[in-house]
């Protein structure tokens, strides 16, 4: 919006100000470098950050959003190659050695991300239930669902209570058709906790259609349908449950939404054909 242009500018104008007056403000050059990365303007964020010396106690901040901003590039090899400089440069910072494990898992190098994550949770940070969180993710990508469960297992360890971790456990028991029950409690906690996330959500309607309960797996899925409309994964699930309740039109209408908004990675297009082969008539 044009306000918001307007602040920036003051902002901007203000910094530049101050950096007139004392070209070592680098608190000053740190916000400036902030301010040009908000409206991704990434080239001359870097050259403001690269200003910073390394005395400076803004440096590896710095450093760090040079990094980020990278991952948010295109071309896969370059921009690897430069945040692996940053990290070599920084003793391998833990923020930008995740940054660069985030950027592969982002990138479905699920192989590199793990190597990463597992590198840094040796460190044993703060955060440690998230980095669990994130390799049982590359795990699970990767189809090694043991390993996956493991993890997340271990996140619930360290923290009970992470909303995100609680879903991906329980769907993954639940597509299994293992521990439903517990799976069912389980997203119960996750919805209360959030319950603005449709994959959240998604998963809880999965878990009453598991438990035959139709009815209420219907209600639930049409809520996430409402939220995200074009979700295939959604879209075929609520026609799995009208398909169970006998609304055999409906059923077919949704797979097929699904399948026309499938996208590569979803992996449910061929299940969606056959189920559209055995029960399309038209």
């Amino acid at each position: 919006s044009a306000n918001y242009s307007q602040n920036y500018n003051f902002l901007l104008f203000y910094t530049s100000l101050a950096l007139l007056v004392n070209d070592k403000n680098y608190e000053a050059i740190f916000i400036k470098g902030q301010l040009l990365q908000i409206i991704d303007d990434y080239f001359f964020a870097e050259a403001t950050y690269q200003k910073i010396p390394e005395k400076s106690e803004y440096f590896i901040d710095a450093q760090r959003n040079i990094a980020f901003n990278y991952s948010r590039e295109n071309g896969f090899d370059d921009i690897e190659n430069k945040i692996k400089v940053i990290v070599k440069n920084n003793y391998d910072d833990y923020e930008i050695k995740k940054i660069l494990g985030d950027f592969y898992r982002i990138e479905k190098k699920f192989d590199l991300a793990i190597q990463i994550y597992s590198e840094l949770i040796k460190e044993n940070p703060n955060n440690l239930w998230y980095t669990f969180y994130l390799r049982g993710i590359c795990y699970e990508q990767s189809d090694n669902w043991e390993k996956a469960e493991l993890d997340f297992l271990q996140s619930l360890k360290i923290k009970r209570d992470s909303p995100d971790v609680l879903n991906y456990l329980a769907y993954g028991w639940i597509e299994r058709d293992i521990r439903i029950d517990e799976s069912f409690v389980m997203l119960t906690d996750a919805y209360e906790a959030n319950p603005d996330s449709h994959y959240i959500l998604d998963s809880l309607a999965w878990a009453y259609f598991k438990k035959k309960d139709y009815a209420k797996a219907a209600e639930l899925m049409e809520e996430v349908i409402d939220m995200v409309p074009g979700e295939a994964i959604s879209l075929d699930h609520l026609g799995d449950i009208y398909f169970a309740m006998n609304r055999k039109r409906e059923a077919i209408y949704f797979w097929k939404q699904a399948r026309d908004l499938a996208k590569p990675e979803d992996e449910i297009t061929d299940k969606i054909q056959f189920k559209l082969k055995e029960n399309d008539a038209s």
